[in-house]
């Protein structure tokens, strides 16, 4: 498999491009093989997000189809939602994707102009 953003192959199990650093989770399967809800396309919960990242679905059409759904299905949807917001595991935190590398630090604030 290769990098979508630099072309470089993918080593066997690879989360990130060691080349350009970009998550190389294959579309329409989620991390760990599981149904998760992401930590970063959410908007409310992250229900949506994940069920669309699972399946491969797009994730606008996940959230016009729930929001259409809550208006003519009225409480079920609703219902639903939270028991998925409930039963459904949080991603993990992704570790720093350079291995080799120490995380940023920060830099101290530059003295004031007099």
């Amino acid at each position: 498999m290769f990098c979508k953003q630099c072309g470089q192959p993918l080593p066997q199990g690879a989360v990130f491009c060691p080349g350009c650093g970009l998550h190389s989770a294959i579309p329409g399967v989620a991390p760990m093989g599981g149904l998760v809800r992401p930590r970063s396309p959410r908007v409310f919960a992250g229900v949506c997000a994940g069920i669309s990242r699972r399946y491969g679905w797009s994730l606008s059409a996940a959230r016009v189809l729930t929001v259409i759904l809550g208006i003519f299905i009225f409480p079920l949807m609703e219902i639903l939602y939270i028991c998925g917001w409930l039963l459904i595991p949080e991603e993990p935190l992704m570790p720093f994707p350079f291995p080799n590398s120490t995380p940023p630090t920060s830099t101290p604030p530059a003295p004031p102009i007099i």
